[in-house]
């Protein structure tokens, strides 16, 4: 029995033979279904079951809603501590079970979560206000904004229980103290526009230039936490690069501190966002760099499901030098090795002075280089290749799977590219895209590409699988380092075309074949996020998660669709009761242990309102340095 949205309707055709072909000339509904076959489309009303007619050259395509999708740039004033959700269409698969996790920027305005009403510290600056309304506490770009976690949890029985926080970190906490935005050091780049660095330096979902480069801890650096949710042996952390994660609890998604992963990382050393498992291996794989003008450093950790160190100390890790400033902001793995592509960039003599990247990093507009780390244990030589220039540069690439077959080494990966954007074009405003002309000049054109590269020639080629604008490929977890089938992603709502991601694909990578699903013009979905079946047939047979934001009424909704037919629609739309900004990168867990009941997210969330309001960081006495001038909170802020 499928289940699908009241509002899905029939689709407008109009077919025009052409040399032969069937061309799709209108293909503009909402909450219609279609399935694309190489350069193939067949579309039919998304309640019917009929087999489908077939036409060629088409998008899929909705009246895209700009104003509504700059809706959800909007602060969350209030979390969400627990809520039981109830579908609002469709039912719950009794056969979905686990916790979901997402991370994303939340707080565009400085301090807009009062301290609890028992402290006796006040904002200096005053309670919160809405966003716009003091331009002084907002932020300069989405990215620069303070993280918060979305936590939904299916125990199995048809229900949901959904939770929302931000991430408590050091400069999160100093801010909502003071009321006031204290971490400026990316305004200067901010200020630069959006062309910038090829047009991906300040691009508006995922800047190239994501962190100050002056190391350590210091407050230019400020870590908002706010890119990625990861769960591996029993532990919820949320990731930015450039910064130590943040360990969270599970239940609750109260904050519980830096975490250096049990005396792994030292305390300024940078840490990547990304986390790719091995389930052959049955390990979790990270990565930090240090970075440095004339040349940086990536170090490879490997985690035993206990998240501990595969072996102590160096042993545990891999390190490989590679030349000049190494902006790395995503990997990849195989069975022998980790995967980077380096951006073309250059720095001048003033970077021993100066460390905004907007002034002294330049993006030039030749080859990347693809990096091969042998990973711990391998006996593989490290390979350093060079891409081939296509005359976009290879800035921002998203590497979505790897593997290894044979002497050849694939990836697939999301590649943007922001050579369009004008270099007249000025910083945006808040809320940066409200207009399609807004957003086409401050985000970047994304497409489906394939990187093949000969192990022993050290040639590397690559191949554009799909121009449908895309975002946030990902794939079912069991095919992580293996060869997959199918890659999941969120598309555009305007075919090729930029576009803020709306609908939800399935790529088929051996047929090509598209199996989408589009939403209303003013709904817009993030990350899909594979979730197995209990007691599954196949790697394959499972769930598509992801939240929709309807810009309209400024309400989010978990979307559940069956991974092998996402163009039936979501079986289930979820409220989740409050607005949550566009999100970024999340997770999926079926361990045993993550299938709270709705009793136990609640208790532990009470708990955790209540150690906060009481907790002695509000209340705590203030010590002079009288001969320095500072005090223990002042230190706290500068070292954000």
């Amino acid at each position: 029995m499928r289940l699908l949205l009241p509002n899905a309707a029939f689709i407008s055709l109009l077919l025009v033979p052409i040399s032969g072909f069937l061309t799709v000339q209108e293909l503009s509904r909402p909450g219609h279904r279609a399935h694309f076959v190489a350069n193939k489309v067949t579309a039919f009303a998304a309640t019917q079951d009929t087999a489908p007619s077939t036409g060629s050259n088409s998008d899929l395509s909705v009246d895209v809603d700009f104003k509504a999708f700059s809706n959800g740039y909007k602060t969350v004033f209030s979390e969400l501590p627990f809520a039981e959700c109830t579908p609002s269409s469709g039912s719950i698969p009794t056969d979905l079970k686990g916790s979901y996790f997402r991370s994303g920027p939340a707080m565009f305005s400085a301090g807009s979560i009062a301290p609890p009403k028992t402290s006796i510290i006040q904002p200096r600056d005053g309670p919160p206000v809405p966003d716009g309304q003091n331009p002084k506490r907002m932020v300069l770009h989405p990215f620069d904004a303070d993280g918060g976690i979305l936590g939904v949890t299916f125990p199995g029985d048809g229900s949901a229980t959904a939770r929302f926080r931000y991430v408590r970190t050091t400069a999160f906490t100093n801010e909502r103290r003071k009321g006031q935005r204290l971490y400026r050091g990316m305004d200067s780049t901010r200020e630069l526009g959006p062309a910038i660095g090829e047009g991906m330096g300040n691009d508006l979902h995922t800047p190239l230039f994501r962190h100050h480069l002056q190391p350590g801890l210091n407050k230019n650096r400020k870590n908002t936490s706010n890119t990625r949710a990861i769960y591996w042996g029993k532990r919820l952390l949320n990731m930015w690069e450039g910064g130590q994660p943040y360990k969270m609890d599970g239940l609750a998604l109260s904050t519980e501190g830096r975490s250096q992963l049990g005396g792994v990382l030292k305390e300024p050393d940078p840490f990547g966002s990304k986390m790719v498992i091995d389930p052959v291996k049955n390990r979790a794989i990270m990565y930090g760099v240090n970075q440095d003008g004339k040349r940086s450093e990536v170090t490879i950790y490997e985690f035993n499901e206990k998240f501990r160190l595969l072996a102590a100390g160096d042993a545990g890790k891999v390190s490989q030098q590679l030349p000049g400033l190494a902006m790395l902001s995503d990997m990849g793995a195989t069975e022998n090795y980790a995967v980077f592509i380096q951006p073309p960039v250059s720095v001048g003599m003033q970077f021993l002075l100066v460390k905004e990247p907007g002034k002294i990093v330049n993006v030039e507009k030749t080859a990347a280089t693809l990096h091969l780390v042998p990973r711990l244990g391998s006996t593989k030589p490290p390979k350093s290749l060079t891409i081939p220039f296509d005359g976009a540069v290879e800035a921002e690439v998203q590497i979505i799977n790897s593997y290894e077959d044979g002497d050849t080494l694939v990836f697939d990966a999301i590649r943007a590219d922001g050579s369009h954007k004008t270099s007249n074009s000025v910083a945006p405003q808040w809320p940066w895209a409200s207009s399609h002309e807004e957003y086409k000049q401050n985000a970047a054109k994304r497409s489906l590409w394939r990187y093949t590269v000969d192990l022993k020639t050290g040639s590397v080629s690559k191949e554009m699988l799909t121009d449908l604008q895309c975002f946030f490929g990902t794939t079912c977890p069991m095919s992580s380092t293996q060869k997959h089938s199918s890659i999941y992603m969120a598309i555009g709502g305007m075919g090729s075309d930029v576009a803020p991601p709306q609908g939800i694909a399935r790529f088929d990578v051996e047929s090509k074949a598209i199996d989408a699903w589009m939403p209303e013009g003013h709904e817009f979905c993030g990350e899909p996020m594979f979730a197995p079946k209990e007691g599954a047939s196949s790697a394959d047979d499972g769930y598509l998660l992801t939240v929709v934001f309807n810009g309209k009424t400024e309400q989010s909704y978990i979307l559940i669709f069956e991974s092998q037919n996402v163009a039936a629609g979501p079986v289930a739309r979820i409220p989740i009761g409050i607005g949550i900004p566009h999100g970024l990168h999340g997770c999926f867990t079926d361990s045993e242990e993550a299938t709270w009941s709705f009793e136990e997210i609640q208790r532990r969330s009470k708990l955790a309102d209540k150690m906060e309001s009481r907790g002695n960081m509000w209340n705590e006495v203030k010590s002079d340095f009288s001969g320095l001038g500072l005090r223990f909170d002042d230190m706290e802020e500068y070292f954000g």
